[in-house]
């Protein structure tokens, strides 16, 4: 598609405070889990039954690109690994809170970029801002 941007790219993931666009960024992945919690007894004629509110809630970010800069990685080695965070839609709905970047992959280096990969873990509360 000439002349068109694609959606993704218009998909912002910042890290840290003062929260700074991570560069290179090509695919960003948000994925929302809550755990249950079984109540199921005796008189429950043999269907499980969960109560309504979570026992916990988690929120898992993942990113992948090529990029120069080496500012998660650096992070990850100095045990700098949990930053406010935010991935802003084009439409400006915001999920932001703080998260732990638990893993990073690098490979390959070309023109002193790398390719890598990144998965962030959401630590305490997550707020998602509607957008318009």
């Amino acid at each position: 598609m000439v002349g068109k941007a694609r959606v993704g790219r218009k998909i912002k993931f910042r890290w840290g405070t003062p929260a700074e666009e991570i560069p290179g960024v090509r695919e960003k992945g948000v994925a929302c889990a809550g755990e249950a919690i079984n109540v199921t007894a005796d008189d429950s004629g043999g269907w499980r039954e969960l109560l309504e509110d979570a026992a916990e809630n988690q929120v898992e970010i993942t990113l992948s690109g090529v990029t120069k800069s080496h500012r998660l990685e650096d992070d990850f080695f100095a045990g700098n690994r949990t930053k406010y965070t935010e991935v802003e839609y084009e439409n400006g709905r915001k999920i932001s809170g703080t998260f732990f970047l638990a893993s990073h992959n690098t490979t390959g280096v070309y023109n002193d970029a790398v390719t890598f990969e990144a998965t962030l873990q959401s630590t305490g509360v997550v707020t998602v801002t509607p957008g318009i």
